[in-house]
């Protein structure tokens, strides 16, 4: 089997078919990830989500790369499983916050509600300006 581009589609699709049993060869035009893949952020995020399938989708690809992670190891794909925290500046804010992060849970994403102080342990950069937040510990980043 051929496949044609090292990026990210190109190495999950050879990995997986290598997986398969089957013999592959990759070709690029240049280095491995040095287009489109290599201008992505590599965040794998469901602190943004909505419930829908945009949030099943996210929750799909954490849980696939925790295991990609376990099977070859975190430090193979550079996957930091590091959370991700979400701010309120205002006390509409932290309501609409607050029923995203209900929505999300019944959802099955894991969400802990933050207040000031606890913001300001997880982001001591942080302003000081916020009212609440949400901590999402399912949020990554893979390079």
């Amino acid at each position: 089997m051929l496949v044609i581009g090292a990026g990210m589609v190109g190495a999950a699709c050879a990995y997986y078919c290598t997986g398969a049993g089957l013999s592959v060869a990759v070709v690029d035009r240049g280095p491995v990830a040095g287009g489109t893949t290599s201008a992505g952020e590599g965040n794998i995020l469901v602190s943004d989500k909505e419930p829908g399938a945009e949030l099943e989708l996210a929750l799909l690809s954490v849980r696939l790369w925790a295991e990609l992670g376990e099977r070859i190891g975190a430090g193979s794909v550079e996957l930091e499983p590091k959370g991700g925290v979400v701010v309120a500046r205002s006390a509409e804010a932290a309501g609409g916050l607050a029923k995203l992060a209900t929505a999300q849970r019944e959802h099955g994403v894991e969400v802990m509600d933050v207040g000031p102080a606890e913001l300001a342990e997880l982001e001591p950069n942080l302003t000081t300006d916020v009212c609440a937040g949400a901590y999402y510990p399912q949020d990554m980043q893979v390079q």
